[in-house]
């Protein structure tokens, strides 16, 4: 029998129909740890499409949460005018990897709504 998954529920990265881009930009994850504290941490951003975004995190975080991530434009779009997209999202995937030194990959499923920051976030 062929099991269907929902297209909601699959992580970012295994999404290979989806269009999106594959750079490294530095931003600033923002949100709730496993123990509830609030934590903000610079990380970078390795893959971002219309619906998800995936980057390596140190912080320990929990699948369901939702993270805030500011991430700076390159100058060409920003015009040189240090902009920053702000974006919120769920947690829908966490891969630990096999290593403890190594940053754990979080995939994200972002929300629709997006803002441009101008300056610091």
């Amino acid at each position: 029998m062929l099991r269907r998954t929902n297209w909601e529920c699959r992580p970012a990265r295994a999404r290979s129909a989806e269009r999106g881009f594959k750079f490294s930009l530095p931003m600033l994850v923002e949100g709730p740890d496993v123990d509830g504290a609030l934590f903000r941490e610079e990380t970078t951003l390795v893959y971002m499409s219309h619906a998800g975004a995936l980057f390596p995190l140190q912080s320990p975080v929990t699948l369901g949460s939702r993270l805030k991530l500011v991430v700076a434009l390159p100058d060409k779009l920003s015009q040189g005018k240090g902009l920053k997209l702000v974006v919120k999202g769920t947690i829908i995937d966490i891969d630990s990897g096999n290593r403890e030194d190594r940053a754990a990959k979080v995939a994200l499923r972002l929300e629709s709504r997006y803002v441009i920051e101008s300056g610091a976030a």
